[in-house]
């Protein structure tokens, strides 16, 4: 008598914990989709004022159906340096305007004030601060947390060649990385 009570005990603790780790499983699987989904533009926009100074701006286009949150953003100029043991790479950080906005609107095209998109700026000089394309290179990197589930996503873009990454102009508005 006391075995058969045994085994339905154990019966039901092992169905409770079977239904209970497919039930979580189902539940990971459909929040990891909403994750934060961000697009870099491949160029960095510089505009020149009538005083010759120059700003330099990077576009993020938010692609997620919800805001993002707890967004923070690093510019970095990368140089190889030669040290005993062989090549390592130092950063310098290049300061944005406002590295950490509060949130970045959800994906709509239909957004006539475009808040799904954000344009990263640096009064800095890249240009001279980044000035050997053999030795150096340009990073963008993005953390930023999906409104509703929570999970966060990294993004990153490097660019390589100064010539071909930086353009004269403004990005365009919208959904779109054309600089005009």
């Amino acid at each position: 008598m006391w075995q058969d009570a045994l085994f339905w005990i154990f019966d039901k603790a092992v169905l409770a914990i079977f239904v209970g780790v497919i039930a979580n499983g189902m539940f990971l699987c459909i929040m990891s989709k909403l994750r934060p989904k961000i697009d870099i533009s491949p160029h960095v926009a510089r505009r020149t004022d009538k005083n010759g100074k120059s700003n330099y701006r990077i576009k993020v286009i938010n692609r997620t159906k919800y805001p993002i949150v707890d967004i923070r953003a690093q510019l970095h100029v990368f140089t190889s340096r030669q040290t005993a043991t062989g090549d390592i790479w130092a950063s310098t950080a290049i300061t944005l305007k406002q590295s950490d906005p509060i949130t970045i609107n959800k994906y709509d095209k239909k957004d006539k004030d475009v808040d799904y998109a954000y344009r990263f700026v640096t009064y800095q000089d890249v240009e001279n601060i980044w000035n050997d394309d053999n030795i150096q290179f340009l990073r963008f990197r993005i953390y930023a947390r999906h409104s509703v589930s929570g999970f966060g996503t990294f993004a990153s873009k490097d660019y390589r060649l100064k010539r071909n990454c930086i353009k004269e102009g403004e990005f365009s508005k919208g959904d779109t990385f054309e600089i005009t």
